[in-house]
């Protein structure tokens, strides 16, 4: 199986800064036990935006984490942390 890299570009609301940090890096915490889960890092350059850069060991094990509990609830704060929608984009090895 190919390795399946994501970016997911995140925009926290100023207003909730505190509150978004703390939700993302759960997420991060639970999310970084998962199978399949190699790299799930929060990084950014500034407080308007946010990057989780992922690597997962296969497209399926992402597709697992999609649907986890800590996901799901994420996705539920996600219009209440944030000031646009998040925006994923996945990649795969050159060949």
């Amino acid at each position: 199986m190919k390795p399946l890299y994501l970016i997911a570009e995140i925009y926290p609301n100023p207003e909730k800064l505190a509150v978004a940090k703390a939700a993302y890096q759960d997420l991060r915490r639970e999310t970084l036990q998962e199978a399949g889960c190699i790299c799930y890092d929060l990084v950014a350059e500034s407080n308007n935006q946010w990057f989780m850069l992922e690597k997962w060991d296969s497209r399926e094990a992402w597709d697992r984490h999609m649907n986890s509990g800590h996901v799901k609830k994420i996705q539920q704060l996600e219009p209440l942390l944030t000031s646009k929608k998040t925006k994923l984009t996945l990649l795969t090895e050159v060949e």
